[in-house]
């Protein structure tokens, strides 16, 4: 069975509503994971650099809770075609992210950009077509 984007489903083809790239990434330097400004500066230059359309500017806020020892940083921006997220754990040097698009995207392209600017040790990374 063959995938295809935009098109119906049928017997030979399964519709792909979408790409979601999941990505974790471990050893980077707690400075960066803590620096609101420059996450809210990623997440608004991600969508410009990789053909993505912004449909609201970025949110980003500290997240402290006393119901768990860690703290972080959570922010999101919202894409006409869908939406990316991430989350810091400074003092683990850890972030999560997702991207995910209605459009196609080149999720290498976006890795190995993300895998520099994060300077992380090691990076797990998870592509999964949506539909």
């Amino acid at each position: 069975m063959k995938n295809t984007w935009g098109k119906p489903r049928t017997k030979n083809f399964v519709l792909i509503r979408g790409k979601h790239l999941i990505i974790d990434a471990y050893g980077i330097k707690e400075k960066k994971l803590k620096n609101q400004r420059a996450i809210k500066k990623l997440l608004g230059g991600l969508p410009k650099k990789f053909k993505m359309r912004t449909l609201r500017q970025p949110a980003v806020a500290k997240v402290v809770s006393d119901k768990y020892y860690d703290w972080g940083i959570s922010g999101f921006v919202m894409l006409y075609e869908s939406h990316i997220s991430l989350h810091t754990w400074p003092n683990e040097g850890y972030v999560a992210m997702d991207i995910y698009s209605c459009k196609d995207f080149n999720d290498k392209e976006i890795v190995k950009y993300l895998k520099k600017y994060w300077s992380c040790g090691k990076i797990k990374v998870k592509t999964i077509l949506r539909g």
